[in-house]
């Protein structure tokens, strides 16, 4: 249910009314008295703006201690920071410490956050995006054409034609425009004047956050899949079955994809009816192979590739889940 605030019309003079403005609305724009409100005038509704006047905001910063911490604990905290929006990172460690290379391909991984100052003890690195510049639908284009590309290229794994580095190559990039799209969404969530200035609503940030979300996801399940495939030494039929299906799924993209531009939810709807279709595909191919090796004599690799066999079907499996997911998205528009 949503909650209407209302509030009474008092008399001001002859001509005049006035009502009271929610503070909470006040401080969440950062209003003050003698500030000016833009008033449109709808009919039976009055919309009312805070001034658009461009207002410079105090730059965040934070000190990050990395003294005696895991990589990975300060990998966490150095892209909670960015994604928190933090202008400037200071990264503060021993001067006998080994792992300034790795924090700055950390840091080099993050749009925008560019190295600034780096001595013995210390890495500064500092935001030079402007947020209000970035466009949330460009940034949905890239990933997609990356992911799409990065689908294809994973297919291209079942045939003999693996480029592995390259898949993890262009992962990396999709988990930078996921980084950036998360910090902008985060910021226009919590500034109307930002979301304003982007040309977007709670709603479309709320599903742009999700497809940005089901984007990292599939384009990082490829990569998964591209390096069992990589790495195994399956049968040409269990190959030829799973080359079949992966281009199911990415036909499937495809068209989801093409769904969520057009807000087509004819599309989306077949996404989501088709989506078992898929699932029961990988089963069986999961099936077959635990059947045939249940039944043979042993092979040394047998084991083995009946786990990379399970591993590349789980990931297939929720590729297929996460376009059903944006499908979904999809069917919630108006």
């Amino acid at each position: 249910m949503v909650k209407i605030d209302v509030r009474k019309l008092i008399s001001f003079g002859k001509g005049s009314y006035i009502i009271s403005m929610p503070k909470s609305w006040i401080e969440k724009n950062n209003l003050k008295k003698g500030d000016l409100i833009s008033v449109n005038d709808g009919g039976f509704e009055l919309t009312l703006s805070a001034s658009q006047h461009e207002e410079k905001q105090d730059a965040k910063e934070i000190n990050i201690e990395a003294k005696s911490k895991d990589l990975e604990l300060l990998k966490v905290e150095i892209v909670s920071s960015y994604l928190n929006g933090y202008d400037t990172i200071n990264i503060l460690f021993d001067s006998d410490n080994k792992e300034s290379p790795k924090i700055k391909d950390i840091i080099r991984n993050l749009s925008g956050l560019e190295i600034m100052e780096q001595t013995s003890t210390r890495i500064v690195a500092k935001n030079l995006i402007n947020i209000n510049e970035i466009s949330i639908s460009n940034i949905i284009r890239r990933m997609d054409i990356i992911t799409r590309a990065m689908i294809e290229d994973a297919i291209l794994c079942s045939r003999g034609q693996c480029t592995y580095d390259s898949i993890h190559s262009r992962d990396i990039d999709v988990n930078r425009l996921f980084f950036l799209g998360c910090r902008v969404m985060k910021n226009a969530m919590a500034n109307p004047r930002i979301a304003k200035s982007l040309g977007t609503d709670s709603w479309k940030m709320h599903s742009d956050t999700l497809v940005i979300l089901r984007l990292e996801k599939i384009a990082d399940r490829q990569k998964r899949i591209a390096r069992y495939l990589f790495n195994a030494n399956l049968d040409r039929a269990t190959l030829a079955e799973l080359d079949k299906v992966h281009t199911d799924i990415s036909e499937a993209y495809n068209e989801v994809m093409k769904a969520y531009y057009n807000h087509d939810k004819q599309i989306a709807l077949q996404i989501e009816i088709t989506n078992k279709e898929r699932t029961a595909a990988c089963d069986k191919i999961l099936e077959r192979y635990t059947h045939a090796h249940a039944t043979s004599k042993g092979k040394k690799t047998s084991n083995s590739n009946l786990v990379i066999i399970a591993k590349i079907i789980e990931n297939l499996k929720a590729t297929a889940a996460e376009i059903r997911n944006i499908a979904r998205t999809v069917l919630c528009y108006e």
